[in-house]
């Protein structure tokens, strides 16, 4: 059984890393294409290397497959924390099918890793908010919104507000199913808490 298991989940990380050789999203460079050819032979040490270093840049491809090879434990010893770390950073970057490995993750976790995981990828979010990056505050919505076991509407509301106030359409849907879930009071309250972040924000860039 457990031979099975592992061939499947081999076939899986095979036929996801070869279907993202094609992404039109993202144009392929040698060092991913480099790594596609260590995952076929088997060298999961070096395609590990390869997608790490182009995890750090962003690139949801590379970010998924290293969130598979830390869930099989290939290239590296298993994690399920950089596995819902990777997999949660791609579905943030607009990987189609990352959110399918999030909610496998969430079966093999308890409910602290999983938050755990929410508030070191907040960390950094507002850090990079902070910076400037305006794609960022969306990032953050969607992450008090759906990495915590229990959403943070108050925080994803005053980031979805400074999102949608860059102009990104996206922040309307989770925008509104926020307030949905708050008293006027607190959105009143949030409004107020995103026109002085945004306000700070405009000030340092």
């Amino acid at each position: 059984m457990l031979r099975n298991f592992l061939y499947m989940s081999l076939l899986v990380l095979y036929s996801t890393v070869l279907c993202a050789e094609n992404h039109q999203k993202i144009p392929v460079d040698e060092e991913f294409k480099s790594a596609i050819k260590y995952v076929e032979k088997k060298q999961f040490f070096e395609a590990y290397q390869i997608f790490s270093s182009l995890a750090e840049l962003e690139i949801p491809e590379a970010q998924f497959n290293l969130a598979l090879l830390y869930s099989n434990g290939l290239g590296t010893p298993k994690n399920f924390r950089l596995a819902l770390y990777w997999s949660w950073q791609a579905h943030l970057n607009d990987h189609e099918t990352a959110i399918e490995q999030v909610n496998k993750t969430y079966e093999l976790i308890n409910e602290n890793l999983r938050n755990s995981v929410a508030e070191t990828t907040i960390e950094e979010l507002v850090a990079s908010a902070q910076a400037g990056d305006r794609a960022a505050p969306l990032k953050l919505g969607k992450t008090y919104l759906g990495l915590f076991v229990e959403a943070q509407n108050q925080p994803a509301y005053l980031w979805l507000s400074i999102s949608q106030a860059y102009g990104e359409e996206r922040a309307s849907a989770l925008l509104e199913e926020a307030a949905s879930q708050m008293t006027l009071e607190e959105v009143l309250a949030q409004q107020e808490e995103a026109q002085k972040s945004f306000n700070d924000m405009i000030k340092k860039n």
